[in-house]
């Protein structure tokens, strides 16, 4: 009986052509932008913009300028790729090995164009779809809580006013919570309202009511003396009246 051939083990105990051996990809599929079909087709930045340790909604509008730019870099290959076929510059090199076939006649290759057509409706369907997604995971109540827990923090970490901290909500598109509400209504009590343009200031105030309480005491004075005079008046009246 034929001895059963013992396989070598890589240190984790597994078969060397095992699944398990192989690097995991990265986040998004990094490996396929890097090493895929079209991977020449596009600036070594673009495969380094997803940010692996972003949140959801982050993440997804990481995802989305990663596709616009994939989308605007094959574009732009596409116009130089019709330009060189115009102008008959396109070699054997720039077409991309789709087949090889080796039989009793020899080797057999095909090559074929780029489809960048189909490069291009794919990146314009998974931004629609990243779009989608992004929308509906930006209204989930887990995220809308996590979202103004972040926000609160930042506000009491600057030192910003209940109005800034109403306009930070405001600026992110969410509903101002009730309690920022409620401390930018006290905030507003206790603001003095604003001198509209033209109008008296406190001293000039001052200046004109002690101008007019001199003004009243003077016409006092000019009072008590008209009374005065008429009463003198009605006297040497009264006192012809009796003569006659």
């Amino acid at each position: 009986m034929a001895k059963k051939r013992r396989v070598k083990q890589n240190g984790r105990g597994e078969h060397p052509a095992s699944l398990a051996n192989l690097i995991p990809a990265g986040p998004g599929n990094q490996r396929a932008r890097k090493h895929g079909a079209y991977a020449r087709y596009h600036p070594a930045e673009i495969t380094e913009r997803v940010i692996p340790g972003a949140t959801s909604p982050q993440r997804i509008e990481a995802l989305i300028e990663l596709e616009e730019a994939r989308l605007h870099s094959a574009l732009q290959e596409k116009v130089r790729w019709d330009a060189r076929c115009e102008y008959g510059e396109v070699s054997a090199a720039d077409l991309i090995l789709t087949e090889m076939r080796t039989g009793s006649d020899g080797k057999t290759t095909k090559r074929e164009r780029p489809d960048f057509e189909r490069l291009i409706d794919r990146s314009m369907g998974r931004i629609s779809a990243l779009i989608d997604q992004k929308e509906r995971l930006s209204v989930l109540p887990t995220y809308v809580a996590t979202h103004i827990a972040t926000l609160l923090d930042k506000a009491d970490a600057e030192g910003m006013r209940a109005i800034e901290c109403a306009e930070l909500f405001e600026r992110e598109g969410l509903a101002i919570p009730i309690s920022v509400q409620q401390r930018v209504r006290a905030e507003l009590a206790m603001l003095e309202p604003p001198e509209p343009e033209g109008g008296v200031t406190d001293e000039e105030l001052e200046r004109l009511s002690a101008e007019y309480e001199a003004q009243t005491a003077k016409e006092s004075v000019w009072l008590t003396e008209r009374q005065r005079q008429v009463k003198d008046i009605h006297k040497q009246n009264d006192r012809e009246r009796n003569a006659q």
